[in-house]
C-alpha cells in the first residue's frame, strides 16, 4: 500500500513532510503517519500540500496529529489544498500559497443505503461531522459560522489572494512552477474549474476532484 505522504531532508536542515496524492484512501494509514512524524526531530516541520482531498477521519487525525505535536508546523500550498486537504492545511502556525495555488472548501459527503432509519441515522451523523469541521475553519479563519456555512454549503475554490483575504492563508508569494507529483489519479474523473485548470496544466493529469470529503458510515467503505 502506497502512502500518501513522504518525509525528506530539507535543504539547509530540517524536515519536509509532503502530501501529494489522496489522503487516507486504500487505508488510513494515521498509524504510519504518526511513525513518520515522530521520526522529525527538528522543532519546525514544513508541510507540503498538493491534494485534492480524501478520506474526512484520516484528515481530522492528521491535523490533531500535528497540532499535538509541540512542533512549528509551516504549511505550503504547492497546487491545490482541496476538501480534505484544506482542513489538514488549517493545523499550520504559518500557511502560505504561491499567486498560482488554490484551496477549496465544502462540506463532507458521504453515501448511504438502507431504510429510512439508516438515512436519518447517516443524516444526523453527517450534521455533526459537519458542524465539527465548521468550527475548525471558524476557528483557524476568525470567519463568522454563517459566513463559513454558506461557502461551505458547495464546494467554494478560493485563489491565494481570496484565501489569505478569508483567514485560510497568512501569506500569498510569487507564483510557482507546479511539479506533476501528486500520483495515480486519472483526468477523465477530474472535474476542476477552468482557471483552476490553467494554473494547474502541468499537474492536470495526476489531480481530481473526485476524491473529496468522505464521512465514514456503518455500512461499510467511504469510497
Amino acid at each position: 500500500m502506497k502512502p500518501f505522504f513522504q518525509v525528506r531532508a530539507s535543504a539547509g536542515g530540517g524536515s519536509t513532510l509532503s502530501i501529494y496524492d489522496e489522503i487516507g484512501f486504500e487505508g488510513v494509514q494515521a498509524k504510519d503517519f504518526r511513525a513518520a512524524l515522530a521520526s522529525v526531530k527538528a522543532p519546525t516541520l514544513n508541510l507540503e500540500i498538493n491534494s485534492p482531498g480524501g478520506d474526512v477521519f484520516a484528515a481530522v487525525a492528521i491535523y490533531n496529529m500535528l497540532k499535538g505535536s509541540g512542533k512549528t508546523i509551516a504549511v505550503k500550498v504547492v497546487g491545490m489544498a482541496a476538501s480534505a486537504a484544506s482542513y489538514v492545511a488549517m493545523a499550520g502556525h504559518s500557511i502560505e500559497m504561491p499567486k498560482n495555488t488554490f484551496m477549496m472548501v465544502h462540506n463532507p459527503m458521504t453515501a448511504v443505503r438502507g431504510n429510512a432509519e439508516d438515512l436519518r441515522g447517516a443524516l444526523a451523523f453527517i450534521e455533526k461531522v459537519e458542524a465539527s469541521i465548521t468550527a475548525t475553519y471558524a476557528a483557524r479563519t476568525g470567519l463568522s459560522l454563517d459566513k463559513l456555512k454558506a461557502m461551505l454549503s458547495k464546494d467554494t475554490w478560493l485563489t491565494a489572494d481570496e484565501a489569505l483575504a478569508n483567514g485560510f492563508a497568512t501569506k500569498v508569494t510569487g507564483a510557482i512552477q507546479i511539479e506533476a507529483k501528486a500520483a495515480a489519479i486519472a483526468t477523465a474523473r477530474a472535474n476542476l474549474p477552468a482557471p483552476v485548470l490553467a494554473a494547474l496544466r502541468p499537474t492536470a493529469s495526476s489531480l481530481s476532484t473526485s476524491a473529496l470529503w468522505h464521512a465514514h458510515n456503518n455500512q461499510g467503505k467511504t469510497k
